[in-house]
């Protein structure tokens, strides 16, 4: 299948890195002539390269993140019928997941994860940019949200997470699942991913949301500096141990974010946990709620830094705010 106008977003990773003498990536050197020297004639059809920024998706932040959304949904807006990006592996979770919650459009948007620069012994550069432009220009992904296509399959945005950063199938773990697979040039769909709702893709995310683990016996000068420092603070999410609770010498700092009125979203650090308000002891979730602390269900503490940073920034507060968190 051609390409059939779909835009190339150049975003950094290592599809767009060169080699030195030792073999090590070392500049984002790949013009995009080479790319389209990658991509068999079929493919380039149609085909526009935006050569955005190319910057470590570990140079990220949430605001750059928001700004490259706006900038694939004018491609949209310009006519495109679907979008490519290449980025970077290290914070891809969180960069497709905030685009997930901003991502209004219908046509398909694909990230291309390469694990490594094309010239490395073993690199899928090539393989995984060709099979993205695929999935960017076929009819199986419209209306599924924003995909990850990684070795040889395509993921969602919601339970995205790198699992390895060693290999090439860094993304295949307990809480991960393919929704389809690219396999002899064709795109097949098993299933339909479930998306939460979506924000208008002009929403300006909160900046100074903040992510605390809990610890054993740990953290305690950090909530006391944050608390400190609450007229600078945006919002906080807390990774609590088990379904969502913490030290009890959390706890004032905690309520003296509250009354500043700083939502405080609290999840499980568990992977594949969820909060729960089964116990009342000092610093369980169950006295959290009480005191006003919002539910982060089974999101994990990094998509619910993300979807915080979205709603904040959306206006949302109290139950409105607490209802998009849970998808109600």
């Amino acid at each position: 299948m051609a390409a059939s106008n779909i835009a190339l977003v150049i975003a950094g990773g290592e599809l767009t890195m060169s080699l030195d003498g030792s073999h090590y990536a070392v500049s984002p050197g790949v013009t995009g002539d080479e790319l389209l020297s990658w991509i068999p004639e079929p493919l380039r059809e149609g085909l526009s390269i935006v050569d955005w920024t190319r910057q470590p998706s570990s140079h990220f932040t949430v605001r750059l993140t928001s700004d490259l959304v706006t900038l694939l949904s004018g491609q949209i807006v310009e006519g495109r019928q679907g979008v490519v990006v290449l980025a970077g592996t290290d914070t891809l979770d969180e960069i497709c997941y905030l685009a997930d919650l901003l991502w209004g459009y219908p046509q398909p948007l694909i990230f291309a994860a390469g694990k490594l620069p094309d010239g490395k012994l073993g690199s899928d550069a090539r393989a995984v940019l060709n099979e993205a432009l695929l999935a960017a220009g076929s009819q199986e992904c419209w209306g599924l949200g924003p995909l990850v296509c990684a070795q040889g399959e395509l993921f969602p945005a919601r339970n995205l997470m790198e699992f390895t950063n060693c290999g090439r199938a860094s993304y295949t773990g307990p809480t991960n699942e393919a929704i389809g697979e690219i396999l002899d040039g064709k795109v097949i769909i098993w299933q339909r991913p479930h998306r939460t709702k979506t924000l208008d893709s002009s929403t300006i995310p909160a900046r100074n949301v903040e992510l605390i683990y809990s610890s054993l016996g740990s953290g305690e000068r950090v909530m006391a500096s944050l608390a400190e420092d609450a007229a600078n603070l945006s919002g906080l999410v807390i990774s609590g141990f088990g379904g969502g609770n913490v030290l009890p010498g959390w706890v004032p700092y905690i309520r003296t974010l509250l009354k500043a009125d700083i939502p405080v979203v609290v999840t499980s650090r568990c992977p594949n946990g969820r909060v729960t308000t089964h116990s009342t002891f000092e610093g369980s979730f169950f006295k959290l709620h009480e005191m006003g602390a919002l539910d982060g269900g089974d999101l994990s503490p990094l998509r619910a830094r993300i979807k915080l940073a979205v709603g904040i920034g959306a206006g949302l507060t109290g139950e409105a705010l607490q209802n998009y968190l849970l998808d109600r």
